[in-house]
């Protein structure tokens, strides 16, 4: 039987005292494998385990069990519910190595033979310290039991500090066991230097704030907000406070690595996380999750801050993607990390941006909320007559392309083919006056694509659905040139500079109202004009099935904004090969595909 086939056989789901039971056999089990017998943590739990672990507890020893097999197996017998809420998911033992090794690299105080302090805030069933003590093994001069006395476990999961507490003790050969605290480190902690560590590592859980099975509670999000003040605003992820927390108690020569989720490097509501950590640690190295490592659907990043370098000194990031060799990038400025994740993927940098005019002085960028997105449910038809305004969804934009009535899409939970939208039947009064302002020429713009898309609507028969952006030029006549600027290659490179991370995949951007307004334009130039020509060209093209001449006008438009931009040529090349493949295009128009693009 392999570990994997054990863990799949043991029961899920179960509730807390069951699942302490469980783990008090196997255990045992794996202590007595390893000569240590029975673990303390787990001396005071006598309840009979479930039947079937008996038959499969005999087949441990045949698999050479090691104790990281303890972390997995805790997680396999919780309520999938009850980790959710937690947000709870145990890290694969070569992820916490990796990134020990990272940190172990970062920090001055790990080397030699004193004994080095070690914690893990949001400990779990111990994987990071479990890697912290092979490391620091590794060093030499260290005995296993010096090492496990320097290991401190905190978490809100009392079950999973003994699991991590039986872990270490048998890795110790029963001569030690680490520090445990059932506390919820963010808010129980000391955080005013009475603590210090010289590493801090972990797994610390993912609660997103627009999930309702982790958002946090009125009085969470008030007693957090009483010690981190500020830095607990609008969406920000509890992994994000982590940081805070964990640089609050780091020592002066010491370094610290969290898994953090990926939106961590770009979302706005981190903003001031980033900001407090620039203050107080350098971002030495990033490591990018590139194959999907943990259960929980999210990409993540391990980050490894270094104490060690002072706040206001400049220089690199060693950036590595999955097991790729690093790629030392320029630190940026903590308005948003997510250029290393982009530089890392290849994004090419954009040096410079001449001109200096913002896309929002020249016309007003907006995107629907909520209720503009339920508050027209009821107000969606199939194409009757071409006196309503037709629904566009993200689906049906690609690059100066509008599919609609050619690509399903779906709305509303409904199938559609070709929506319109009927003003008369919007019941609030509000929404209804918000549409009718759309009916404007404009260009929509689509969010998570892996180019910036945008579809012209030159004479204002279109309505974006959320969250389809909407750029309203103040000068119509404007509007080809805003079309060539938007999607030119030079945009695309700095709007997934800027962005990469906090989309659906690290490769997709995601576009805000705020950040396409933001966005710089070239100066007046020939070229800009040739840009503006190329891009009405591509929508007259593509309109009457000319895919070749289409295909044609886009390279046209690349080569002159790469003028206009006074940009590297070599970012076209780039922007092309992101593109929607030709291939799909034509598919889709035919009806044959109904997805947004093939890659």
């Amino acid at each position: 039987m392999s570990v994997d086939r054990f863990l799949d056989g043991l029961p899920v789901g179960l509730s807390h005292t069951e699942a302490l039971a469980a783990m008090a056999a196997i255990t045992r089990y794996v202590g007595a494998i390893e000569g240590v017998g029975e673990p303390s943590a787990f001396a005071d739990i006598t309840d009979t385990p479930p039947a079937s672990l008996p038959t499969l507890l005999d087949a441990l020893e045949a698999i050479d069990a090691s104790v990281d097999l303890l972390g997995r197996a805790w997680e396999q017998l919780l309520a999938d519910e009850a980790r959710r809420q937690q947000g709870a998911h145990f890290t694969p033992p070569a992820v916490a190595d990796r990134l020990v090794g990272l940190v172990l690299e970062s920090s001055e105080a790990a080397t030699g033979t004193a004994p080095c302090a070690v914690w893990d805030p949001a400990a779990g069933g111990g994987a990071f310290l479990l890697a912290a003590a092979r490391a620091l093994e590794l060093t030499g001069g260290r005995t296993r039991a010096d090492i496990v006395t320097g290991l401190t476990a905190t978490d809100v999961d009392s079950g999973a500090l003994r699991v991590c507490d039986a872990a270490l003790e048998i890795w110790a050969g029963g001569a030690a066991r680490p520090a445990t605290e059932h506390v919820d480190a963010l808010l129980d902690l000391p955080v005013d230097g009475s603590r210090e560590f010289a590493v801090i590592v972990g797994n610390p859980p993912f609660l997103g704030q627009l999930t309702s099975d982790t958002v946090r509670s009125q009085e969470m999000h008030q007693r957090l907000r009483e010690r981190y003040g500020s830095l607990v605003g609008g969406y920000v992820d509890q992994a994000a406070l982590f940081v805070e927390l964990g640089l609050r108690c780091l020592s002066a020569d010491g370094a610290m690595g969290l898994i953090l989720p990926q939106s961590f490097l770009g979302a706005r509501d981190a903003e001031l996380v980033r900001a407090s950590a620039r203050q107080r640690a350098h971002l030495s190295a990033l490591w990018v999750d590139d194959v999907g490592v943990f259960e929980a659907a999210v990409d993540v990043i391990g980050a490894v801050f270094s104490a060690g370098m002072a706040p206001d000194q400049t220089g690199t990031t060693s950036v590595m993607v999955g097991n790729a060799a690093p790629v030392e990038l320029a630190t940026p400025d903590p308005k948003s990390w997510a250029p290393l994740l982009a530089g890392a993927q290849g994004t090419p940098v954009v040096s410079k941006v001449v001109g200096g005019q913002r896309l929002g002085e020249l016309a007003l960028v907006t995107a629907g909320f909520r209720q503009h997105f339920y508050g027209i449910a009821d107000a969606v038809t199939e194409s009757q007559s071409t006196a309503n305004p037709r629904l566009m969804t993200a689906g049906v934009i690609d690059p100066l392309a509008n599919l609609w009535g050619e690509r399903s899409v779906k709305f509303a939970g409904t199938r559609w083919t070709a929506p319109e939208l009927v003003l008369d039947k919007i019941e609030d009064a509000e929404v209804r006056r918000w549409f009718e302002s759309r009916l404007v020429p404009k260009l929509l713009i689509a969010s998570q694509t892996a180019v910036l898309e945008a579809v012209v609507d030159p004479d204002g028969q279109l309505v974006p659905s959320v969250p389809v952006i909407s750029v309203e030029p103040h000068d119509v006549g404007m509007l080809w040139h805003i079309a060539a600027a938007l999607t030119a290659p030079t945009t695309s490179a700095m709007m997934l500079s800027q962005t990469a991370g906090t989309g659906l995949s690290a490769s997709a951007m995601r576009v805000s109202a705020a950040k396409i307004a933001d966005l710089s334009l070239p100066s007046p130039s020939p070229a800009w004009d040739r840009g503006a020509r190329a891009a009405e060209q591509a929508h007259l093209s593509w309109a009457r099935k000319d895919y070749d001449s289409y295909a044609k006008a886009l390279t046209d438009l690349a080569e002159s904004m790469i003028e206009a931009y006074e940009d590297d040529p070599n970012v076209a090349s780039w922007w092309a090969g992101r593109l929607p493949k030709r291939s799909t295009i034509e598919a889709s128009r035919k009806g044959e595909i109904d997805v947004k693009r093939s890659q």
